[in-house]
């Protein structure tokens, strides 16, 4: 092309002069085009600690209450990670995935009680994650070739399927009293499985290598084609790849790492019953990963471990725990998108930029308005809660609040004084979330 021609007013082109390349040039003109270097030192550094943390925390926390509740959170991290592979890697919302993690408890309890003797009980996680993995990529032949909305469906119908033929097949699951199993009787290489903290030590081990694989997997290949197929699948198709077998490939590898959630939850507990198999299971992963945040590989990390601290100490708490965690719930899908990985990284980004522009002093003013009504309401949605759970179901017992250590307080459901303090308490907090609001859109 001439690129001396005349333009339309019949005024000659500006010939273009290249400018001559540097030697550096050929190599730094694509750097803004690719990601930024990942800094390993950082990142083996922190999966180290992480490490480090998982297998000295059952010294700090010694008793048998401490050394339950960190298996459980590793057990719930392991699963939210595996089912957020599938949501937030490829968009697909499935309601069914308590069936890999019950399929990965039920092969390791029975590959262990038949042959426990063969068997080293620091390998059994791979039993459960073949079973999940081969069951997984069975069930993604036929359920991922449709939209996002039908694979949920078809996952929640194949879900309750397989948790209603497990009911009737009492020789699989054990029925109500479920499949036990003894990780002390099976081949255990000189280690003391009979021990709580021993169990709860492969437990953390194995959960890591799983978490580690998982984050490896999303700087592949295969883990940047999950996320384009779940931002734009029709683009994917395009340009030659098929988002059919990408999702397939995404489905069958989550299902097996929640095998390996489900292998750990049989060793842990040391039963296996229906409960692993029912539809809670599949909404606690999904719980975790949208509370946490699905744009985040860390967000199911903080989800499961925010829900299941909560739920543990709840409990013992009150009976209404299971409304507070759903409150809970939608509060943080309907606030932030992103969930709180999501609202905590905007806050790492706004902050500092307001307080060079307005302050310290002026951003703590603004915020606690918000951070007092926020509080207040729920503070006075908690004593409404329970004023009517003791009304309920203790008789119309007193309620003894504890407001800190030392400190309690004993409300009368049968008076008026309780209840109006809960409706005072959230009056006040809405009114101040709404000026803080109307604040915001001025």
């Amino acid at each position: 092309m001439d690129f001396n021609m005349p333009t339309i007013k019949g005024e000659p082109r500006l010939i273009p002069v290249p400018r001559e390349a540097s030697p550096a040039d050929p190599a730094r003109r694509w750097d803004a085009y690719l990601p930024p270097a990942p800094k390993r030192a950082r990142r083996v550094l922190g999966w180290g600690a992480a490490l480090a943390a998982a297998l000295v925390l059952p010294f700090v926390f010694s008793g048998t209450f401490g050394i339950s509740v960190l298996t459980q959170i590793c057990i719930a991290v392991t699963f939210a990670l595996a089912y957020n592979m599938l949501l937030g890697g490829t968009g697909l919302l499935s309601f069914g995935h308590a069936l890999y993690f019950g399929i990965g408890a039920y092969a390791t309890a029975h590959c262990l009680n038949a042959f426990g003797e063969h068997v080293p009980v620091v390998l059994a996680p791979l039993v459960g994650a073949a079973a999940a993995l081969v069951l997984g990529a069975g069930v993604a032949l036929f359920t991922v070739r449709s939209g996002k909305v039908i694979f949920a469906m078809i996952s929640l119908a194949v879900g309750q399927l397989a948790f209603s033929a497990a009911t009737i097949m009492t020789g699989f699951s054990g029925g109500d009293e479920g499949i036990r199993l003894d990780p002390s009787r099976a081949l255990g290489w000189g280690i003391d499985f009979g021990s709580p903290l021993n169990v709860y030590l492969l437990i953390a081990v194995w959960s890591w290598c799983a978490a580690l694989a998982m984050y490896a997997l999303s700087f592949t290949p295969l883990g940047r084609l999950m996320n384009a197929t779940r931002d734009n699948p029709e683009r994917m198709e395009f340009v030659g790849f098929s988002p059919v077998l990408i999702r397939g490939m995404a489905l069958t590898l989550s299902a097996g790492f929640a095998g390996i959630a489900g292998s750990l939850y049989a060793l842990g507990f040391q039963v296996v019953t229906l409960d692993t198999l029912g539809l809670l299971q599949s909404t606690s992963g999904m719980l975790h990963a949208y509370v946490g945040g699905i744009t985040s590989f860390f967000g199911p990390v903080l989800g499961a471990l925010l829900i299941t601290l909560a739920t543990a100490h709840l409990s013992t708490l009150t009976d209404a725990w299971p409304l507070y965690l759903g409150v809970f719930f939608v509060a943080v899908t309907v606030s932030w998108r992103f969930g709180l990985t999501g609202a905590l990284s905007e806050l790492l980004r706004a902050a500092p930029r307001a307080i060079r522009q307005h302050g310290a002093a002026t951003v703590v003013r603004r915020a606690v308005p918000a951070v007092l009504g926020t509080l207040a309401t729920w503070a006075g949605f908690v004593l409404a809660i329970e004023l009517i759970q003791s009304l309920s179901a203790n008789m119309g017992a007193p309620l003894h609040l504890a407001l800190a250590p030392g400190a309690a307080l004993t409300a009368d459901p049968h008076r008026v004084l309780p209840w109006l303090v809960a409706l005072v308490l959230m009056a006040v907090g809405y009114v101040l979330l709404r000026r803080k609001a109307r604040a915001a859109n001025r």
